[in-house]
């Protein structure tokens, strides 16, 4: 079912999967009905609107970027799905992740379930055909969209510990990068100039390219090095520029500010490789940046007067395990930071329950961005 009753336009929205705060523990996995009526929230007028995702088609959303949504559907798999179109674009299955997912398959020869071999051996778990999809991917990230012509989904998957691209049409995913050090993990990728920039939580950042035309991904490093952050850093992020630089958001835990979260920025120098240090007041050059499970969006508070020049609107990271849970100091909902004020704020009421409820049930969409 398509979305009629939201204006389309350049409008950025908060898509919210869940109608109600989820509550904590293990009995809200259960709670999330794959066909519940999802709500668009106006990022500037704070309208609503009801929409209803086709049926099973949602039961994760697991990024955005421009007008198309990438979603979990009950099998697990992911689709990209248009919303306002009502357009569907099925990603290769859950059993084309083959070196870390198995099918479980019933006499008949369906798939029933799916079995999880660990990243350090064992025969894993089972999982129901449904759950496995609701926390399997961290972040999935498209090369464009999909309206444009054929595109490259990398997806971030499994505890931030793997990396893994495909191809609409594609019948299985390759597998390009796995973390198995315990104290690291994948934070965040763009897809920039024709490439995926990848960054860890200890810093390091690499260059993909996947669009070569023997298929083969290339791999460079940028930055090898940890940086000094990471027992304190709850996230980070990519952020392109309209003027040209990368940069970097970093989300640290501060026990010294009221809401025991600092901010700070880094633009990435291409001469030198390494992150340099700017000031946060200055960064965005008074634009709004929205940041989540969606391809970045740096506004113009010129263009959208509504949103409040240089801050980070954010919505709850999307993080796993212990190592990394733990920083989150109750961190939940969507914020606002202000990188003049070093203020953060609830932008709006939150689905998302608890911070351990595993899925964040918000997403930021910006159909014409």
């Amino acid at each position: 079912m398509a979305a009629p009753s939201v204006p389309p336009g350049c409008t950025p929205w908060l898509v919210s999967l869940a109608t109600e705060p989820l509550p904590g523990g293990e009995q809200s996995r259960r709670l999330w009905d794959p066909t519940v009526t999802s709500k668009f929230r106006n990022l500037l007028d704070e309208k609503e609107f009801k929409v209803s995702f086709p049926r099973g088609q949602a039961v994760a959303c697991c990024g955005s970027f421009r007008g198309w949504l990438v979603v979990a559907n009950e099998l697990s798999d992911l689709v990209l799905y248009n919303p306002f179109t009502a357009a569907l674009l099925p990603l290769p299955p859950l059993t084309g992740f083959s070196s870390c997912i198995k099918g479980v398959y019933a006499d008949e020869g369906n798939v029933i379930g799916y079995r999880y071999r660990c990243l350090h051996g064992g025969n894993g778990s089972v999982y129901d055909m449904d759950s496995l999809g609701r926390h399997f991917y961290d972040k999935v990230v498209l090369s464009g969209s999909p309206s444009a012509g054929p595109v490259v989904a990398l997806a971030i998957h499994w505890d931030g510990k793997r990396l893994s691209f495909a191809r609409v049409g594609d019948s299985s995913w390759r597998q390009v990068s796995v973390i198995s050090r315990i104290q690291d993990s994948f934070a965040d990728c763009v897809y920039l100039r024709g490439r995926f920039y990848v960054l860890s939580m200890t810093g390091k950042l690499k260059i993909w390219d996947i669009g070569g035309p023997e298929d083969i991904p290339r791999k460079k490093t940028i930055i090898a090095e940890e940086d000094d952050d990471f027992f304190e850093v709850i996230t980070r992020y990519l952020v392109p520029t309209p003027w040209g630089h990368l940069l970097q958001i970093r989300v640290i835990l501060d026990k010294d500010q009221d809401h025991c979260v600092s901010v700070y920025v880094d633009r990435l120098d291409r001469k030198s490789c390494q992150m340099v240090g700017v000031s946060p007041a200055t960064a965005l050059r008074g634009h709004a940046a929205l940041l989540g499970q969606n391809s970045p969006g740096l506004l113009s508070v010129e263009k959208f007067p509504e949103l409040r020049p240089d801050c980070i609107y954010f919505t709850t990271p999307r993080l796993r395990g212990d190592i990394f849970e733990h920083r989150h100091n109750q961190w939940k909902g969507v914020k606002v930071y202000d990188l003049k004020k070093l203020t953060l704020e609830d932008a709006f009421p939150s689905g998302g329950g608890h911070y351990g409820t595993i899925y964040p049930s918000e997403v930021w969409f910006m159909p014409g961005l």
